[in-house]
């Protein structure tokens, strides 16, 4: 059985979210006798792995928009290019809830999985080291890395015994807190700042030298980085509003829904995460490393079994099946 894929030409590479799922999804569609085919007019189903305004199906293809989301209002444009879909799926069951509200239809869920490279591995801190936090995120406003920095900066400043870890997007639009001005980073010795893009091996390293991982981010069509760290042990402070694995967390960040800052790219309502907590959070994982890594390792095996790529992908594999075999 073949089906052809469609997404945005940028999101097609590893060093992304989209790309590194289609990567995933094609390779665990394969092993269950399902091969994608990029952009092909043959095959009789057409999903198409990006927003709705840049949904592609060629002509008598039974056409499925599979779509991630972060706020709780889609925008009015996405309406018409969802009605041309005899299907839509998404990412989470969060993500179900927000596209069945807006298009009264019922909405199927493909959630994504784990790599197996990121491997458990139990964690100690002896103190020898500098304690450090990791946070991925910029320069996308929603995943809030300006939060995670000041509050590291009001509670650890300039102080040698932690470091923080910053790794961007190519480039960040971080500020100096309480203020307008450009991030500087040789103002702190202690925060590094990563724009270049990275290797998979390098991001494994990246993550190995964290021993705690802070994604205070509003909202997530799935959220890669934080399972990624939770699956390789990583003690992990992610806000669990929109989150598919809130209870494999090891310190969930509380929330409340409220307007965003970004209305224009997000309209509707985020997870606002408590910056209180994330401070409390932050000192808390310091004086008790050993109970949080204890905790981040056990969960670890969780996240793996529960978010192994197989077993995502069964679901999807057989609802293509059930197309095929009922439909031509």
């Amino acid at each position: 059985m073949e089906i052809s894929w469609t997404g945005a030409p940028e999101y097609m590479t590893t060093t992304v979210g989209f790309g590194n799922a289609s990567w995933h999804i094609f390779k665990h569609l394969k092993r269950m006798g399902i091969e994608s085919k990029i952009d092909s007019d043959t095959p009789n189903i057409g999903i198409s792995f990006v927003q709705p305004q840049e949904y592609k199906f060629h002509p008598d293809q039974y056409a499925i928009g599979y779509t991630p989301w972060e706020s709780t209002q889609l925008f009015s444009s996405w309406g018409e290019h969802a009605a041309r879909c005899n299907e839509i799926w998404t990412t989470s069951t969060w993500n179900k809830q927000i596209f069945e509200n807006a298009y009264n239809r019922e909405v199927f869920v493909y959630l994504h999985g784990i790599d197996h490279k990121y491997s458990p591995k139990k964690r100690r801190y002896l103190g020898n080291q500098p304690f450090t936090f990791l946070n991925i995120g910029e320069p996308f406003d929603r995943k809030d890395s300006q939060l995670a920095l000041n509050t590291f900066i009001k509670l650890y400043g300039n102080n040698p015994n932690y470091h923080l870890i910053m790794k961007c997007t190519q480039y960040h639009k971080l500020k100096m807190p309480n203020s307008g001005d450009k991030f500087i980073e040789n103002l702190y010795n202690n925060i590094t700042v990563i724009t270049d893009i990275i290797s998979d091996e390098d991001l494994l390293a990246l993550y190995a030298s964290a021993h705690c991982f802070v994604y205070p981010s509003w909202g997530e069509g799935f959220g890669f980085n934080p399972l990624q760290a939770m699956a390789m042990g990583i003690p992990t402070i992610c806000t669990s509003g929109w989150a598919e694995y809130k209870k494999l967390i090891t310190l969930p960040l509380e929330s409340s829904l409220s307007r965003n800052p970004w209305d224009n790219t997000h309209p509707g309502e985020m997870f606002k995460p408590d910056a209180e907590q994330l401070e409390r959070h932050m000192i808390d994982v310091v004086e008790n490393y050993n109970k949080y890594s204890g905790i981040a390792f056990k969960n670890s095996f969780d996240v793996h079994k529960e978010y192994d790529w197989d077993l995502v992908t069964r679901p999807a594999a057989g609802r293509l099946k059930k197309i095929q075999k009922s439909r031509f």
